[in-house]
């Protein structure tokens, strides 16, 4: 059955940006904000999830610049339908979250079927100090994978959070909000539609990239987020360093590629 695509109200809260659909059709879908302020260092850092890193994206990775997501009636998935969503955790191997995540470990998430879909998710989360010049460089990815019934209804799910992804492109939003966001960006050959964002709390000086892609009857949401932290520290602050857009966002296209190779297998 088809989702009715409500109207969209985007808040930001911590250099998250968070879409909210009326009750009745879609659960929200957040960006878990920085807890901020900074503590005292423990043996290694505790498994909350770090606000909002990476390598070289593969040759095929050239995202163009958009200002407009396609409305779902122009497009005809020719992918297969999936009957059920697989284990998130299992999607990524170890050999790219240890590099894009260091010291991370993966977590099954608390995503519930619900709303029209079958929905499951993982987190990698850094446990223990990656240090280099100085440096705690925290990176972790979240990955979540919703199925629905139909492509229409997969549609209607992605039209919702890129209009989110739109609405932002391109601002900066002072205080109380502090963050600055980069210009959406669209994906050509990920699946029936793929648009991803990044962000940047110019307080607390943490980042992150979004990407959202529908493919058949399936969505894939993907928050990948990195933060430089000054010295043995866990939360960030004003000494640290966000991840330059570029970066994550090469990461996160890494991280939805490998996703979805996995899930079609």
């Amino acid at each position: 059955m088809g989702i009715m695509a409500a109207a969209a109200t985007v808040a930001v809260l911590g250099g998250g940006l968070i879409a909210v659909r009326d009750v009745g059709t879609q659960p929200p879908v957040a960006m878990p904000p920085d807890p901020g302020g900074k503590v005292g260092a423990p043996a290694s850092p505790p498994t909350a999830e770090p606000t909002f890193g990476p390598t070289a994206s593969p040759p095929s990775a050239s995202p163009q610049d958009t200002a407009e997501a396609s409305p779902s009636s122009t497009v005809t998935s020719t992918f297969p339908p999936l009957q059920d969503v697989p284990e998130v955790c299992d999607l990524l191997p170890a050999s790219l979250t240890s590099r894009l995540a260091p010291k991370s470990e993966s977590e099954p998430g608390v995503a519930k079927d619900g709303y029209g879909a079958k929905r499951k998710d993982c987190a990698w989360r850094q446990k223990g100090y990656n240090m280099k010049g100085g440096y705690n460089e925290s990176r972790s990815i979240n990955v979540k994978v919703n199925v629905f019934p139909d492509n229409d209804s997969a549609m209607d799910d992605a039209d919702f959070m890129w209009r989110s992804m739109r609405d932002e492109s391109g601002q900066t939003k002072g205080a109380p909000y502090n963050t600055k966001y980069g210009e959406i960006k669209e994906f050509s050959d990920l699946g029936d539609g793929a648009y991803a964002i990044y962000n940047e709390n110019t307080s607390r000086r943490t980042a992150m990239a979004w990407i959202f892609v529908v493919r058949g009857n399936t969505t894939v949401d993907i928050h990948f987020h990195g933060t430089d932290n000054k010295g043995r520290e866990i939360l960030s602050n004003e000494d640290s360093r966000p991840v330059p857009e570029e970066e994550l966002l090469q990461g996160v296209e890494e991280i939805a590629r490998e996703t979805l190779k996995n899930l079609t297998g």
